[in-house]
């Protein structure tokens, strides 16, 4: 079952990068499909398209910088494996869990569908990560598209933009969100 549109218009300016179908493929470093959100280099590196409605994978490289804005994916499940670097992840569900922590090269957190969550880059970080098939071009559908192979410079999309993103991606962005520190 997709949970976002098989057609979606995010990945068009992709076309060609990645297969769009079940079959083997390689990718080399910096040759999958590339966003720049805010201060953080995405790239997908696998979508529903290529897993069959199974789970998208990324990357994200990031330099030190400000915690991300709170938000919650309603339908998606996602995680965060360090592969490089530090960063720091809060998760709350709204009841009676509640976690601020500082992950590591190596580390892992998960997050389920429905918890509010945010992270901050602690230094140069490198990050795999996966969730629930399509959700992927939700990076695209809020950054720009770009070639870098590093993160440099920084992308502020319009508020707009961000929740016509959320809206299509079932994520709900929480800015007034206080999370126990």
């Amino acid at each position: 079952m997709t949970l976002f549109p098989a057609d979606d218009p995010d990945k068009i300016p992709f076309a060609g990068v990645l297969p769009a179908a079940p079959r083997p493929y390689v990718l080399g470093e910096g040759q999958g499909e590339k966003s720049l959100v805010f201060d953080q280099l995405f790239e997908i590196l696998a979508s529903g398209d290529e897993t069959d409605d199974q789970y998208g994978a990324w990357t994200m490289k990031a330099r030190l910088g400000d915690r991300i804005p709170a938000h919650v994916h309603l339908k998606t499940h996602e995680f965060f494996y360090v592969v490089d670097g530090e960063i720091t992840v809060w998760m709350d569900d709204q009841s009676d869990y509640h976690s601020r922590t500082t992950l590591t090269t190596g580390d892992f957190a998960f997050v389920p569908a429905g918890i509010v969550h945010a992270f901050k880059i602690e230094n140069t970080t490198t990050v795999f990560g996966a969730g629930t098939a399509g959700f992927e071009r939700f990076f695209h559908a809020i950054g720009r598209k770009t070639d870098l192979t590093e993160p440099q410079g920084v992308f502020v999309p319009d508020f707009s933009v961000m929740r016509a993103a959320g809206e299509k991606y079932a994520t709900v962005f929480m800015p007034e969100f206080s999370f126990r520190d």
